[in-house]
């Protein structure tokens, strides 16, 4: 965590950028294990409240439509396909979604 930011400066805030990461990580694995924030990926942190919303419109789009597109789930999300595509492959592994080639259904 923080790889590219330490590689630019040593330092942030005035601490050494290693012991900053080290409190990132620990404030992080709190809030995961407080079911604050879920960890979608290594890199990717979503407040556990919006991740919730996002499954309760997915739901109903897919109640409505039977599948969705990417450019669909990116809509629905308000994201860019950057944040996008991990939360689709996160209610996949979820058991939310079933991925059947670009597209996604209802398990």
């Amino acid at each position: 965590m923080g790889g590219r930011l330490l590689a630019e400066r040593h330092e942030i805030d005035g601490r050494p950028g290693a012991e900053w990461a080290a409190t990132v990580e620990a404030e992080l694995a709190a809030l995961t294990a407080a079911k604050v924030v879920t960890k979608v990926k290594p890199d990717l942190y979503v407040a556990t409240a919006v991740l919730a919303d996002l499954e309760a419109r997915l739901r109903a789009y897919l109640a409505a439509h039977k599948e969705i597109t990417p450019q669909a789930w990116k809509d629905l999300t308000g994201t860019s396909r950057k944040y996008s595509i991990p939360l689709a492959e996160h209610f996949d592994a979820q058991k939310v979604t079933l991925r059947i080639g670009d597209l996604r259904r209802l398990r």
